[in-house]
């Protein structure tokens, strides 16, 4: 047998480095986020602690936060009774008054881990619907919530109003490699077709599967079977070390374009639909086709206000009811289409991980300390490094010099919190005024009327003062904050509740005393989500107002957002009787007379209209 050369093993070295790289595309299939940690640990390890690992997971001890412990939560003209039977979990059904079950689920999966979790059942059988129950835990509260203090309804909804199929949205971002399944699309198809009604959220059956419950690595880098086979062979890690390049098999979204970047975040962070219907049909039988790396429009286009609600195939308020009038979302799981909106985004090289990273930070948000600053700004805007005062014309440690605060107020509601807006503009009280939305300076200085806060704005930055006129007819010298706490909108109210509360623990707003009666008014909502933010800067308040503690720690341990309307009738009543005879400071801070307070009430109660948060 001839000796082979050494040329010759070098040549066939190079002729199998060289089918690596020039061999036709596969479509790689999932790997699973295990395969990462024998090579990737640090990062495995990083992503581990994130919530977005634990967004979907399966109900064993280990996992389920909420308290089965049997007691009763009575809402909205029923008992659940959370019960543990050994290693399963259960809500247990029952109508008031009465010691007989009507009915028991199985808890089998759950959704979230951070401020809250969610309970799903499966349907009886083999089948692979899942069902979202009717009440979550919330981790700050420490206590059962009924979904329908979850979401921005009023208190007259029916007992099942927030129950849903997983399978038909939730699966599509909480998970990786997610395939629906819809076994009954023909038949739906077909009797939609002969003129019946057809309710595809509620009607549609599934048998689903997903490479991974929760959020992992390849939702983001792409799914990872080339690259685990590619790189199991020892030749092929060592070539890569050496050469110091990149496996191209996985996507780093570190090293895409901005577009394609921000695309990876946005295939959950930017509520969208299919293209069409047969881009719909495919969603539901295979699951998304964008993969990390792709053109995300290829498959789906944003929710925009004037996006038909695809029941009707017409603009109503389903979507439009989702964004300020200016086009600003207002909920959360819109952040992409906030920052598509962003002068930031147009002229800079703006990406999510400018301020976000999977890998380090804080879990809650996935921000670093120094991110949490300044510094994303500055890097851009570094005229201001040295003397960020003269811009912000604010102290340079105090709230007004935060820029996420002026250009990212805080006016989105996700589920049971106010977050951060993430279209990134220039504080305009005026405009913000007729688009009928808060505005930054107002969001501080609640007691200040917007148009205070145009004038100001005009004289501190040099420009014309305009004219104040309100969406929502208020006068436009009324505080801005006892306005939207009680003439706007479930989202107004909603966000005014928390800015209150949260301005006084910041010490922005002084007389903390002067918005208690506000609150208290603001207890009467027919929201139950507004009433729970109320309570909660309500206790705030009496905090930083040491004479009226007492009473008001009383009243709130026994006030309950979503107990029984006559029971927070009287407790209401009880608390402002002695509320009535307490010494109170008597100067500072916004004044109405009770007059001008219903007037304010009344716009509100009929500005008030449910928003399908889409959750």
């Amino acid at each position: 047998m001839p000796k082979r050369s050494r040329g010759g093993s070098g040549r066939c070295f190079v002729a199998a480095l060289l089918l690596v790289v020039l061999a036709p595309p596969v479509q790689a299939e999932w790997a699973g986020s295990e395969t990462c940690h024998t090579c990737h640990r640090d990062r495995y390890s990083t992503w581990h602690q994130t919530y977005h690992r634990t967004m979907t997971q399966e109900a064993i001890p280990e996992n389920v936060q909420g308290r089965f412990d049997g007691q009763s939560i009575r809402a909205w003209g029923m008992d659940v009774r959370p019960v543990r039977r050994g290693d399963r979990f259960f809500f247990d059904y029952y109508t008031p008054g009465s010691d007989e079950a009507v009915a028991s689920y199985q808890i089998e999966r759950l959704v979230g881990s951070n401020r809250y979790q969610q309970y799903l059942t499966r349907e009886e059988g083999e089948g692979g619907t899942y069902y979202r129950l009717h009440i979550l835990w919330h981790n700050e509260d420490q206590r059962w919530v009924h979904m329908n203090a979850a979401f921005l309804g009023p208190d007259e909804q029916h007992f099942d109003a927030n129950v849903s199929v997983w399978n038909h949205n939730c699966i599509f971002c909480h998970n990786t490699g997610p395939q629906p399944g819809v076994v009954n699309y023909d038949d739906m198809q077909s009797r939609a077709a002969a003129g019946l009604a057809v309710d595809s959220a509620t009607e549609a059956r599934y048998q689903s599967d997903v490479s991974e419950l929760g959020i992992a690595c390849e939702s983001c880098h792409g799914p990872g079977e080339i690259h685990v086979a590619k790189q199991s062979n020892w030749l092929t890690r060592l070539r890569y070390t050496l050469s110091s390049s990149v496996d191209d098999s996985m996507v780093l979204p570190s090293r895409l374009d901005q577009d394609r970047a921000n695309m990876v975040c946005g295939q959950c962070h930017g509520q969208r639909l299919p293209v069409d219907n047969d881009m719909l049909r495919r969603f539901i039988s295979e699951g998304p086709v964008y993969r990390a790396g792709d053109d995300l429009f290829e498959s789906v286009e944003l929710v925009w206000p004037e996006t038909p609600n695809p029941m009707t195939g017409h603009p109503d308020e389903l979507f439009g009811l989702r964004f300020w009038a200016d086009r600003t979302p207002r909920l959360t799981a819109y952040e992409y289409q906030g920052m598509q909106l962003s002068k930031c985004h147009e002229d800079e090289a703006l990406t999510c991980m400018t301020c976000h990273s999977m890998h380090s930070g804080d879990r809650h948000g996935m921000i670093t300390e120094a991110a949490r600053g300044n510094g994303p700004c500055l890097t851009c805007h570094q005229d201001l490094v040295e003397d960020v005062e003269s811009h912000t014309f604010h102290p340079p440690d105090s709230e007004g010099s935060n820029c996420y605060s002026c250009h990212m107020p805080e006016i989105v509601y996700g589920v049971m919190e106010v977050h951060r807006s993430h279209r990134i503009e220039v504080p305009d009280p005026a405009a913000n005024a007729a688009a009928g939305r808060p505005n930054a300076c107002n969001l501080c200085h609640l007691d200040q009327s917007v148009a205070w806060a145009e004038n100001e704005t005009a004289r501190l930055w040099g420009r014309e003062a305009r004219r104040v006129v309100r969406a929502d007819g208020v006068a436009s010298d009324v505080a801005d904050g006892i306005a939207r706490l009680l003439a706007g909108d479930p989202v107004e109210r909603a966000v005014t509740a928390t800015a209150i509360g949260r301005s006084i623990e910041r010490g922005q707003l002084e007389h903390a005393e002067a918005w208690q009666p506000f609150l208290i008014e603001a207890l009467k909502d027919d929201y139950p989500a507004v009433r729970r933010f109320a309570r909660r800067s309500l206790e705030q308040t009496a905090q930083a107002a040491p004479a009226t503690a007492a009473t008001i720690d009383s009243f709130t341990s026994r006030y309950d957002f979503i107990g029984p309307e006559s029971v927070r009738i009287s407790a209401l009543a009880e608390l402002m009787r002695r509320y009535a005879t307490l010494d109170r400071q008597s100067e500072g801070g916004p004044i109405l007379n009770p007059t001008q307070v219903e007037r304010l009430r009344q716009i509100g109660i009929d500005r008030s209209e449910a928003i399908n948060i889409g959750e």
